[in-house]
């Protein structure tokens, strides 16, 4: 059984750079993340505890913070074994780098990858880890990438495994021959060390057993050094496998020490290939007593891990779902937001429509209105033309009349003569005819020039005789005391009367004028 060893971007932030004065909570949700971050490896419950109190803080702190929570509890989680949590953080850090710099969104799209590599999900891994590659040498090209982030360069390795994972070695070379240069350039001694256990397992498949040795070799070596009992227990067990043909005794001492660190440290994984490979190698030497030891060892780590991968199968499900109904609901909501989109478009049309004819028409029917009343006045001021042309008449006729009157008076005798008596029936006439002609013409010009005028009149004071209504029509006119009584050949003393008892019956005070009072009236 092949074990194989993943590589996790680590979350990295630096605080320090940011010059802007922090807010208390900012200043506690960093300390919590610091201590979170360096016990994502060793302690990943306690590195999430302290995530979750910041989190508490969530909406008081800076996106890049969040990002940065975000980050370390996805790693957290990845080496806890949580894998649908890793998920949710992974997919939430995604979101928000895509936010704040899309340009270094490989590293998430990395370790995103790696969970669904735990969870078995192989091309759903290599989907993402791809993604990560691409990012990756876009970041090159466009010379946003660093040269000391040793992270960047994980994704050769985890997409290395993947090929493994799928048989196909040679790619796997490949992409382990990248890391591993880019691993020495950078002096990145555990990249190295991950590097020689995988072309060591590789190798071994490609059918090259010294130089599977030797990488073990190298990397065993390496990991003394360093201290790494973790990287030192898979070595074992590589070591250990590829000899258990050719080197009996040396594969099961090998295997022992990798199964002793597996015990150590808690390591399922190594615990099961090597209690796995011992009880063959037991078993082959007779020796069915620590055969059927390591066998059990093996079935019950078996069990568990057969129950591990049914767990994550259905968890992984239950995650899809998850996203699968806040897929539907999400599109449920865009539809329905379109949907009132489209109704409110539907009905603005119409809506529009409408509004714009009322407003067409409510302009024609000011245009007709404006015609309407500039056709008014031009009818009014020709019949006030016309008013006063026959009132300027009826003046002159009046005043020829008079001097007629004067001039056949002064011809009359007192004799009473037929011419006499002619002459005085001709006077008379000539009062009476003059007098019915005023009142007739006059009356029907007002009415014609100002027809509103005298319906408000009527309406507002009903009790007016034609007299006085005359006297209204001359006094919005302007017509002197004079003038009136030369059109209603009345003595200026009987006109005087006539404008005072008017006032009374209106309401209006003697130094107030009638003039001015009918035409505002």
């Amino acid at each position: 059984m092949l074990i194989l060893y993943i590589l996790l971007i680590f979350a990295t932030h630096s605080f320090a750079q940011n010059s802007k004065q922090k807010t208390t909570s900012e200043t506690v949700v960093q300390e919590l993340l610091e201590k979170a971050n360096s016990l994502t490896h060793t302690d990943p419950a306690q590195s999430l505890a302290y995530l979750n109190r910041a989190l508490k803080h969530k909406d008081e702190i800076s996106d890049a913070q969040l990002l940065f929570l975000y980050k370390i509890g996805t790693v957290a989680c990845i080496n806890q074994q949580s894998n649908m949590q890793a998920l949710d953080y992974g997919y939430k850090a995604l979101a928000l780098q895509k936010k704040i710099d899309p340009s270094q969104m490989h590293f998430i799209y990395n370790n995103i990858g790696c969970v669904y590599m735990q969870l078995s999900d192989t091309e759903k891994s290599r989907e993402l880890l791809n993604l990560s590659l691409k990012g990756l040498k876009e970041s090159i090209a466009n010379g946003t990438l660093k040269e000391k982030e040793v992270e960047a360069y994980l994704v050769y390795s985890n997409l290395a495994v993947i090929e493994i994972e799928s048989k196909n070695y040679v790619k796997a070379l490949e992409m382990l021959h990248i890391y591993k240069k880019q691993s020495i350039r950078l002096k990145d001694t555990a990249g190295i060390i991950i590097t020689y256990q995988n072309l060591s397992n590789v190798l071994y498949n490609l059918k090259q057993p010294d130089s599977s040795r030797y990488y073990s070799d190298r990397g065993i070596e390496l990991s003394k050094k360093k201290n790494s009992r973790d990287d030192l227990a898979y070595l074992y067990y590589y070591r250990g496998y590829n000899n258990r043909e050719t080197a009996k005794d040396t594969a099961v001492y090998y295997l022992e020490e990798s199964f002793k660190l597996g015990e150590e440290l808690n390591l399922s994984d190594v615990k099961l290939s090597t209690s796995k490979a011992l009880a063959n190698l037991y078993e082959g030497n007779n020796d069915y007593k620590r055969s059927n030891y390591y066998l059990r060892i093996a079935n019950t780590l078996s069990e568990k891990n057969i129950s591990e991968q049914n767990k994550k199968k259905t968890e992984l499900l239950e995650f899809e779902n998850e996203q699968k109904i806040k897929q539907q609901e999400a599109l449920l909501e865009t539809q329905k937001r379109e949907n009132l989109l489209l109704f409110g478009f539907i009905l603005l049309v119409p809506v529009s429509v409408i509004g714009f004819l009322m407003y067409r028409l409510q302009r024609i029917k000011a245009i007709q209105r404006k015609v309407e009343n500039e056709l008014l006045v031009q009818k009014m001021e020709s019949k006030n033309k016309e008013l006063t042309s026959n009132a300027i008449q009826i003046l002159q006729a009046n005043e020829i009349i008079d001097y007629t009157q004067k001039g056949l008076s002064q011809l009359k005798t007192s004799a009473d003569t037929p011419a006499n008596r002619m002459l005085t029936q001709i006077i008379s006439d000539l009062k009476n005819g003059n007098q019915s002609f005023n009142k007739k013409e006059f009356e029907k010009l007002f009415i014609e020039t100002d027809e509103d005028f005298y319906k408000k009149l009527l309406h507002k004071y009903p009790t007016l005789t034609k007299n006085e209504i005359r006297l209204c029509a001359f006094a919005k006119m302007n017509f002197s005391t004079k003038e009136i009584s030369a059109i209603t050949q009345q003595s200026s003393n009987s006109i005087l009367v006539a404008r005072s008892r008017l006032r009374k019956k209106i309401g209006l005070e003697e130094n107030q004028s009638l003039t001015v009072f009918f035409r505002s009236f």
